[in-house]
């Protein structure tokens, strides 16, 4: 049984391996590419330098892109926790006629052709003279991390809350907002987390929206890294993307430190 289970296991890796591998290895390039002694971006680089860190903090236009795009993502983030977590909280255990329409219009950012998502946000924005400020990508990246707050949210009420709790609540004389903050936020918190700090990630990496919306002075990081990508291949673009692969992992940490907390409470 032993010798089972250890051929078992060795089969496991032996196919999990290259799947990782093929997976993780062209983002992990990208990190000695950074290191490059010279001034384009090759591999393998020439010998190791942080030049092209110290580059990317001394230019002050992709500081301004990379303070940005926190903004941005800070307002998206803000949107889609209050918007995805109330659209969970009023959907959850409710059914009535039209629960699966609103279900898939909630969904539908992440549903809809990103390009088609983005050309009618600048229609919109367009007609409110808001195109060319963050503010106007801000909110429509808040758009987006919406369904990702309130999937995280709706499995948290699945698996956290119970309804009779609610009941018990309301029958003692709680108010609405008495079960909402001793009740329902307690179950829905984990998943609150989750979901905002899936959506900064999705926010701060996306590059569609912030195309059609930029302005002179509002290019957010993706969108520079990507002009840069057509014009100037420096290393500057490759110290960026570690940039973007270090945020990726305190990201996954994060919420692998949330889902720890939920599964132990």
């Amino acid at each position: 049984m032993a010798r089972r289970e250890a051929l078992g296991r060795l089969a496991l890796y032996g196919a999990c391996v290259p799947v990782l591998a093929f997976l993780l290895l062209p983002s992990l390039v990208i990190v000695p590419m950074a290191l490059t002694k010279g001034q384009m971006i090759q591999f393998p680089p020439i010998w190791i330098s942080v030049h092209s860190f110290t580059d990317y903090l001394d230019d002050p236009q992709w500081l301004d892109s990379t303070v940005l795009s926190f903004q941005v993502s800070a307002l998206a983030v803000a949107i889609g926790c209050v918007t995805g977590s109330a659209a969970a909280v009023a959907l959850h255990g409710k059914r009535f006629p039209g629960k699966g329409l609103a279900t898939g219009a909630i969904m539908a950012p992440i549903v809809v052709p990103l390009v088609v998502f983005a050309l009618g946000g600048y229609l919109v924005f367009a007609q409110l003279h808001m195109v060319g400020g963050w503010v106007a990508i801000g909110l429509l990246h808040g758009m987006l991390v919406t369904p990702y707050v309130f999937i995280s949210v709706q499995t948290s009420l699945l698996a956290a809350l119970n309804p009779l709790l609610v009941r018990s609540a309301r029958s003692l004389g709680a108010g609405r907002l008495s079960v909402l903050r001793h009740v329902v936020w307690p179950a829905i918190r984990p998943g609150v987390l989750a979901g905002a700090l899936l959506g900064f990630a999705v926010s701060f990496d996306e590059v569609v929206v912030a195309l059609f919306l930029q302005g002179p002075r509002t290019v957010t990081l993706p969108v520079r890294m990507f002009t840069a990508i057509q014009f100037e291949l420096t290393p500057k673009v490759a110290a960026s993307a570690s940039l973007f692969l270090a945020l990726s992992v305190v990201v996954l940490l994060a919420q692998a430190v949330v889902m720890r907390r939920r599964v132990a409470a």
